[in-house]
């Protein structure tokens, strides 16, 4: 079962420059009357700014979970994998991705992860049949 479907979580944001994860609300009530007792939000995506140097923050996703401050190889996987587009957002249904342990294996893990769309998979078809 989704885990996020049932509460609201503040959504986690990183700065890779100062290595400091923060959580904020991206929800908003939405105005209209709904069957339930409780009152039902909207997500609003904005820009949250770190508090330290003002920089913009990387909205991580609800699964993620910081790498110690001191582990500056941990804090470059992560800013590789959002420039890559992931980041660990998902439904809560079930474990997430794990990230890659070293900065040298992040282009194979990003290829080997990447959402594929029907041409690509096509074209991959082919490739392994020999036809292209």
């Amino acid at each position: 079962m989704c885990r996020y479907a049932w509460h609201n979580y503040r959504d986690h944001f990183a700065c890779f420059d100062c290595r400091k994860a923060f959580k904020y609300w991206q929800l908003e009530p939405v105005d209209e009357p709904t069957f339930k007792g409780r009152q039902r939000l909207k997500r609003v995506p904005r820009e949250i700014t770190c508090p330290d140097c003002s920089k913009p923050m990387a909205d991580m996703g609800l699964d993620f979970k910081a790498p110690p401050k001191n582990d500056t190889e941990a804090w470059e996987i992560l800013r590789a994998l959002f420039a890559g587009g992931f980041n660990f957002a998902s439904c809560g249904c079930g474990p997430g991705l794990e990230p890659p342990r070293t900065l040298r294996a992040v282009p194979d893990w990003i290829e080997r992860h990447r959402k594929r769309d029907a041409g690509d998979k096509l074209a991959e078809k082919f490739a392994r049949r020999g036809t292209v």
